[in-house]
């Protein structure tokens, strides 16, 4: 009998142990963190990748601001982080708090260009096989991006759902994308960048054309430098750049002059010496582009 009471008070320790275990907040990770994901697309009808960055500390504070980046042609979602080093230079500009901490996501684009280009999916004809690495990809991946990826990470993660706090930016082909979705979607995003954006203007790859501009009335819905000079652009910050060696610099050039002259709520434009159209490029301006999209604002005190 002894031992059974004994036994008894034991259980009972074990079991209030564990409700005082459950019922204690989470404990925050001082470093951060990242993840693959698998979601299906409604707009692509298939299973899509991305990777998501989340900063230190992530479950202590109950929203963050977003940043979407988007990956160059023949590249896919592990871009950003692995050959361009945006996580590592994350953790280092919160750690000295130059900015705020935000979630950072990567999403997998295809050769897409990020533009609706057919209700299914499917590959644009004369641009190679299936499985090919420059093989264009068609389908609603203009709606994929700013429906079912921004769906997905609002009701997954901490994030903070106002445009004030959802930014969009890319590199080459997903600045192109960037720029076309972000000037289509000023509702959706505060904030755009087009790093050296894979930008047209004349003669271009007959496929490539024939997908994201296969008729004027599509072009004028899929042309940034269109867009920039009919949209309204007055809530947007907008950043652009390219190094002075980079292969799209005339036409980049020409997309400054007309964001120059419409109204925007900023808009920068930085040119790079000696800078090419490729990764070490965009590695050396990582901290440029983080301090556009999340700095901190100095404290005028």
């Amino acid at each position: 009998m002894k031992f059974m009471k004994v036994l008894g008070v034991a259980l009972l320790i074990c079991l209030l142990g564990q409700s005082l275990v459950s019922a204690a907040p989470r404990a925050s990770h001082p470093y951060s963190s990242t993840l693959k994901a698998t979601f299906y697309s409604e707009s692509l009808q298939k299973n899509m990748r991305l990777n998501v960055y989340l900063p230190p500390n992530y479950d202590s504070q109950d929203r963050y601001p977003v940043l979407y980046v988007l990956h160059s042609y023949k590249l896919n979602e592990d871009h950003w982080f692995d050959a361009l080093g945006i996580t590592k230079k994350s953790d280092a500009l919160i750690a000295k708090g130059s900015i705020e901490p935000l979630i950072i996501v990567a999403p997998e684009i295809d050769n897409s260009f990020g533009v609706n280009s057919s209700k299914q999916p499917g590959y644009a004809e004369g641009s190679g096989a299936p499985g090919d690495e420059g093989v264009l990809y068609t389908g609603m991946y203009e709606d994929y991006i700013t429906k079912d990826v921004v769906s997905y990470v609002d009701t997954h993660f901490n994030t903070l759902k106002s445009r004030n706090s959802r930014y969009i930016g890319g590199t080459s082909m997903g600045g192109f994308s960037a720029l076309h979705i972000g000037f289509r979607h000023p509702e959706l995003y505060s904030k755009v960048g087009g790093h050296s954006p894979a930008l047209f203007d004349g003669p271009m790859w007959d496929v490539l054309e024939k997908m994201i501009y296969p008729t004027k009335e599509v072009r004028k819905q899929n042309d940034p430098l269109y867009l920039a000079a009919n949209q309204k652009l007055n809530k947007l910050q907008i950043y652009l750049d390219m190094g002075d060696q980079d292969d799209f610099k005339v036409v980049t050039q020409k997309l400054s002059d007309i964001l120059k002259g419409v109204k925007t709520k900023s808009f920068e434009f930085h040119v790079n010496k000696g800078g090419h159209h490729d990764d070490a490029y965009w590695s050396s301006q990582m901290e440029n582009y983080l301090l556009f999209y999340a700095g901190v604002e100095p404290d005028s005190n």
